[in-house]
């Protein structure tokens, strides 16, 4: 078994200081690291960064924008007093040096701590709740499940990855895990159910960063460039065909609206709001803002988006589509597409 600190073996070259900087993306999706904990267990703190590629998102029984991260590096933590470790593999289950049970996680689950706040593109620093994932059959799932996660406690996570500290944490036999020495009996504070969050006035829609990968947007409204394709307001005169895609953007913009109004019980006059898309275009993230409020419809809502979104990749010609920006107002719309 595999320590936090061993995942490689002691006599392993360093990397050369001219070595290339760790690419923007993993094999599941974009990387993001946690540079720190805040009111976690203390054990989390000796296995920082945290690295990770953000695999997908992930709605809840409470919100839809909880966000799947898969593990560069195993995580390991102490089961706090009342935990069933029933609930873990017995793959999952680890001695440290004293015999005492540790549970190896493979994948986390993040939510933004506060309301009007999404994960995004380069994104540094930004507070989020943190909760491991013990039941690794979650990654399988359509939406989350309690059950299968344990919460962690609130950290930040910053996009790309994080250089790895010197830290005590080491290893004298496979499976053995060596660490400095609690000073109480180990294992997290009990912490609230993973979503819950402190209330905080809705902030307005930040500005749209790009995809990891993409060249930056520009700002003013009249320059174009291969990464922006405007689509045409309605009623403008226009000798060319629109876009392609924008008709699968426009799907979706009708389709976020409608599972808002669902959620609200009320119309949505005006909406704004950014996706981010994956390698298959599933949606792995959603910002923005609706009559003023964060862009949350029903849980339903996002395996209709990823339908609509799937036919991008079937043409060739929207294949490399990562991101969608879409505004809807009173008689007016705008379309933007975002490649890689």
């Amino acid at each position: 078994m595999t320590s936090p600190a061993a995942d490689r073996p002691a006599s392993a070259p360093a990397a050369p200081s001219g070595a290339p900087p760790e690419p923007s993306r993993g094999r599941h999706g974009p990387l993001v690291h946690i540079s720190r904990f805040d009111g976690a267990a203390r054990e989390l703190s000796w296995q920082l960064p945290v690295n990770g590629e953000l695999y997908r998102l992930l709605p809840g029984p409470d919100r839809p924008d909880y966000s799947l991260v898969v593990l560069r590096r195993p995580l390991h933590f102490y089961p706090p007093v009342g935990f069933d470790l029933g609930r873990v593999d017995a793959t999952q289950r680890v001695p440290d040096r004293k015999g005492r049970p540790m549970v190896r996680v493979q994948a986390l689950v993040v939510c933004a701590r506060f309301v009007g706040e999404q994960l995004h593109p380069q994104m540094a620093d930004l507070p989020v709740h943190v909760a491991f994932v013990v039941d690794n059959s979650l990654a399988r799932d359509e939406r989350l499940d309690l059950a299968k996660v344990a919460y962690a406690g609130s950290g930040f996570i910053s996009e790309g990855h994080g250089e790895r500290l010197p830290t005590a944490v080491a290893t004298t036999a496979v499976g053995s895990v060596i660490a400095p020495e609690p000073e109480t009996q180990p294992g997290p504070k009990t912490q609230p159910e993973p979503g819950t969050q402190p209330e905080a006035e809705t902030q307005p829609e930040p500005e749209t960063q790009p995809e990891p990968g993409t060249q930056p947007e520009a700002e003013a409204p009249t320059q174009t460039g291969p990464q922006r394709e405007p689509e045409a307001r309605p009623g403008a005169a226009s000798e060319r065909e629109p876009a392609a895609g924008t008709d699968v953007a426009r799907e979706a913009a009708v389709i976020l609206r409608q599972g808002i109004e669902q959620r609200l019980g009320r119309p949505v006059t005006r909406l704004s709001a950014s996706f981010s898309l994956g390698e298959d275009h599933r949606v792995t993230g959603l910002r923005g803002n609706a009559d003023g409020q964060a862009p949350e419809p029903t849980t339903e809502t996002f395996a209709k988006l990823n339908d609509v979104f799937a036919r991008l990749g079937e043409d060739p010609t929207t294949a490399d589509v990562r991101g969608v920006r879409v505004r809807l107002g009173q008689g007016s719309e705008d379309i933007e597409l975002a490649r890689s």
